[in-house]
């Protein structure tokens, strides 16, 4: 259930790839994979009103390469790209200028790009047509494969996944990848630092339009290493931690859950010891590392009084093992859950735990239902900003021992709770069971679920998928498996991404 155990991720091994134009040039072929970029000089004399026209690759990723162009007179312009088989996006600048500037990003891998550059007004003229061949992704990268997609019911976007490698992690490498809804592989970023690193917890920030990634590291008590990075999709790093010692469960570095909050902070949990039980700290961090709030249980001992450790016969006692945490400065509030004792709000100021959410808790279940509370839950969400709606992504390791989705409609004014959504796939024979505690569910804008399977059974499938209000399957990823290993996703993150689809 993840304690000792890093979340790894099985992605890419970069290899370069060219990007070449050709602008109705005679004679002029198409390059492979293995050439250099080509300024076309000949561009102005073809298109007079766009002139320097070069497309480069990126080292750092061969699915995407960057679009320069000059124009005589500021003009604002958008840029189309698609193949025969992929329909592709549109970009669009905001203001009008001369040096032109795109990043072309979010290709599927080997395909024939067609780039059409067009001045931005109300009548659109083409001013220049180009191409790119994107590059082939390496052979050790395991990506899903599209089992289910009901495209009118889906919701549009990129999914970021974690892939682990059981029942080693020798393929594993310090990458994290994005799928399109059709399951293919459209963007990717590697990231070595010294020592034994992978990269984990990948997430969008809309605000920026930047990737946040934790590192987790492992086996490096005595390296010094950054973990956490702040990057662009061209793979460039905007920010990155302090250097720090430490391994993944050691006292000074994040497991779990390392994320950047609206004003720029970091919020992440780390352990905390005592002799051989093993705690929990909720930190909240500039990013100079100089810290701005925490709490731990062991804070708190006329509520948290009474050790009980899950395993008895173990040498460490995994007490608390708290998976996320969510802080709201403006009202002075944090919520964190663990997968042993429950969901719990807590105030900010005076440390006090408020109340606590599930079995034995603070709240009155209204719903009469067999199962009514959840157990042994990873990653709660909140609807939206009113926190009255939450999501659990509920393992039931020790109650029921199948999983499932569950939401609730809570009143803190009556104390009282009420389920408002279920699904355990178990009548249509899509259920599943998270065995070691993993798993995440995440509210989509469409209104869907975006569910992640986690470390599940071997005579499953570990997947992705999406379940609209009625409890339909509408897409599904599969992960790798085969006699000697399978793939395994602790979470996912669906979001859409600031590129235009066109038309599929």
């Amino acid at each position: 259930m993840r304690i000792f155990l890093p979340m790894f991720i099985v992605f890419v091994l970069i290899f370069s790839v060219s990007c070449e134009n050709k602008v109705n040039i005679p004679e002029k072929e198409l390059p492979d994979a293995d050439g250099e970029e080509v300024s076309d000089e000949d561009a102005d004399a073809v298109h007079e009103p766009l002139f320097n026209l070069k497309v480069e690759k990126n080292e750092k990723n061969v699915l995407s390469c960057r679009l320069t162009f000059s124009t005589i007179d500021e003009r604002k312009t958008f840029v189309k790209y698609y193949s025969p088989t992929h329909s592709g996006y549109k970009i669009s600048e905001d203001t009008a200028k001369n040096e032109h500037y795109f990043f072309l990003w979010g290709m599927r891998e080997n395909l024939d790009y067609i780039i059409e550059i067009y001045s931005d007004e109300e009548s659109p003229e083409l001013l220049a047509t180009t191409e790119f061949h994107s590059g082939i992704a390496p052979d050790y990268i395991f990506p899903p494969y599209l089992v289910t997609n009901e495209k009118e019911s889906v919701q549009p976007g990129f999914v970021f996944l974690a892939q682990h490698s059981m029942p080693d992690d020798v393929m594993m490498e310090p990458v994290i990848f994005l799928v399109d809804i059709e399951g293919f592989v459209v963007w990717y970023f590697e990231y070595h630092i010294p020592g034994f690193a992978l990269l984990a917890e990948p997430h969008y920030r809309k605000n920026t339009q930047t990737v946040f990634i934790g590192i987790e590291k492992g086996m490096m008590d005595d390296i010094l290493a950054e973990e956490g990075i702040e990057i662009d999709f061209e793979g460039n790093i905007v920010w990155k931690s302090p250097d720090l010692p430490g391994s993944l469960y050691g006292k000074t570095v994040w497991h779990h859950m390392y994320r950047i909050l609206e004003d720029d902070t970091l919020l992440f949990i780390r352990a905390q010891y005592d002799g051989t039980v093993v705690s929990d700290r909720i930190v909240n961090f500039d990013k100079n590392y100089s810290e701005l709030w925490s709490w731990g249980y062991f804070d708190s001992p006329d509520y948290f009084s009474t050790v009980e450790c899950p395993d008895p016969n173990a040498f460490w006692c995994d007490w608390t093992h708290t998976n996320s945490a969510m802080m709201f400065k403006k009202d002075n509030i944090v919520y964190f859950n663990s997968l042993w004792l429950g969901f719990f709000k807590i105030d900010m100021n005076t440390k006090e735990i408020l109340w606590k959410f599930g079995k034995d808790g603070d709240f009155t279940m209204l719903s009469d239902h067999p199962n009514p509370w959840p157990v042994n839950t990873h990653d709660p969400k909140f609807y939206d900003s009113s926190r009255k709606r939450l999501i659990f992504f509920d393992n039931g390791l020790t109650d029921r021992f199948y999983s499932r989705i569950i939401e609730y409609e809570i009143d803190e004014d009556r104390m009282t709770a009420e389920i408002t959504f279920e699904y355990d796939g178990r009548d249509s024979g899509h259920g599943w069971f998270a065995k070691m505690g993993w798993g995440d569910a995440d509210y989509l804008e469409n209104g869907n679920i975006l569910v992640t399977t986690g470390w599940v059974d071997e005579t499953q499938n570990s997947s992705i998928f999406e379940i609209t209000r009625d409890g339909r399957v509408v897409w599904e990823l599969y992960t790798e498996q085969n006699d000697d290993f399978m793939i395994e996703l602790y979470n996912a993150e669906k979001f859409v991404p600031p590129l235009e689809f066109l038309n599929e």
